[in-house]
């Protein structure tokens, strides 16, 4: 018999008694399950020989249920890390709405108790709903128009003060002026008691955020901090409607005349909310009298009176003629940009 055929029975051998081996450890471990063995002697063998298979099963179950309920956990905990963060959002958003909803609240109330305080007025109140990309700082638009009582040349303020006037008023959307506008003229007194001086504040072509007031006598009582307020001459804007503060004053190149750069009282960077004035029980200012007549030197008051109004022709003759050269200068200026951008 070679070498080859006795490794073959050989290694048949082995594996029938492993076969033997396995069916014994089998039949032990399930009659011992059931109860089928009494005796001492062989429940000592079976557990001596199931001991070390029940303590492999034992770890590889546990560590088979370690890592189940691990799984479960961090599945259960990923979909709650989700639902947190989907929480956080919506908080988060209805935060941002809360916020925006306050801050509207809170103009709303400003302008109701300027309203209620502002009997005089009857006041429309409107939203910012844009601004002209041509003349970013100079004109907005509102969502108020001729349905709602707006029409041109009516007055536009804030509880901060004066903001501009209506140059076009539509259905439902209007186009405001504002007092930034190179454009624009007003017609404003110092405050303070013991000056009064007047004069016209517009908008400063060099400077958009600080309009000036000009046409002031060099000698005239102005100061700095001085609060400005409009005249009511001119039948646009009521009087008393507070302007802003001087923050500084320059002689005019002639030298006859100064101008005052004012800080306006309404931020136009954060406008927002607006009222139109659609009606005034405010009585207008009174017309200019002629001096009182002293004995001696009698005069004609109505040579007096023509020469007043001659004096006013020339200073709104003079304002055209500003107002005109302004115009032409930002149409220059809008085609120099326009060429600068081609």
């Amino acid at each position: 018999m070679s070498n080859k055929v006795r490794k073959e029975k050989k290694t048949g051998r082995k594996i029938v008694a492993l076969i033997f081996v396995f069916i014994s450890v089998f039949c032990s471990v399930f009659f011992a399950a059931k109860g089928k063995f009494s005796a001492t002697a062989t429940d000592g063998v079976a557990m001596a020989i199931v001991s070390p298979f029940q303590r492999a099963f034992s770890w590889a179950g546990n560590k088979l249920a370690f890592v189940k309920n691990s799984v479960a956990e961090i599945s259960h905990l990923h979909e709650q890390n989700k639902q947190l963060r989907e929480e956080v959002e919506l908080l988060r958003a209805q935060n941002l709405t809360a916020s925006e909803y306050a801050s509207e609240n809170q103009r709303l109330r400003n302008l109701l108790g300027y309203k209620q305080a502002v009997v005089q007025f009857d006041l429309v109140a409107a939203s910012v709903i844009g601004r002209e990309s041509a003349s970013w700082s100079s004109v907005i638009i509102i969502n108020r128009g001729t349905l709602d009582g707006v029409a041109n040349n009516m007055a536009v303020v804030t509880e901060m003060g004066l903001v501009g006037h209506v140059m076009e008023a539509g259905l439902n959307s209007s186009k405001v002026q504002l007092l930034l506008d190179p454009r624009s003229s007003v017609g404003t007194l110092i405050q303070r008691p013991e000056s009064r001086v007047a004069g016209i504040v517009e908008g400063d072509i060099k400077n958009p955020n600080f309009p000036k007031m000009v046409n002031i006598p060099k000698d005239s009582d102005v100061l700095v901090e001085d609060m400005v307020v409009t005249s009511g001459f001119g039948g646009v804007y009521p009087k008393g409607l507070v302007v802003g503060k001087i923050i500084e004053i320059h002689n005019e190149e002639g030298g006859l005349l100064k101008y005052g750069v004012i800080d306006t009282s309404v931020d136009f960077q954060k406008l927002e909310d607006v009222a139109i004035i659609v009606a005034s029980r405010e009585a207008p200012p009174e017309p200019i009298q002629p001096p009182v007549q002293t004995p001696g030197t009698e005069t004609d008051p109505y040579e007096t009176a023509e020469k007043l109004q001659a004096a006013q022709q020339q200073i709104q003759d003079a304002q055209q003629q500003v107002q005109e050269a302004q115009q032409q200068q930002l149409q220059e200026a809008g085609y120099v940009a326009e060429e600068a951008t081609r």
